[in-house]
């Protein structure tokens, strides 16, 4: 027994569910935050581009927009971009 050599295969250890869980939920958290980053900067460009709102409304809507970054750029673009602050212009 002196002289043999002995090799052992390794065998990689199969992926755990613990570990499979936390990639999916890792990925799902990675595409939620893009999903409501672009929702956040598509209502504040939509804001900022609105007819329906003076510089002031603009602001105010950006504000909550910030201030509530879910709830704000889902209430603009439900109700929001279709109301209207702008006085009508006499003639």
């Amino acid at each position: 027994m002196m002289g043999e050599t002995i090799f052992v295969a390794s065998v990689p250890a199969a992926p755990d569910s613990d570990s499979i869980g936390g990639t999916v939920a890792g990925i799902a958290l990675i595409l939620l935050i893009c999903v409501v980053v672009v929702l956040f900067v598509a209502a504040v460009v939509s804001a900022v581009r609105s007819r329906n709102y003076a510089a002031g409304g603009k602001a105010v809507w950006i504000l909550l927009m910030f201030t509530f970054p879910l709830l704000g750029p889902v209430v603009w673009f439900v109700w929001g971009r279709r109301s209207s602050m702008v006085p009508p212009q006499s003639s």
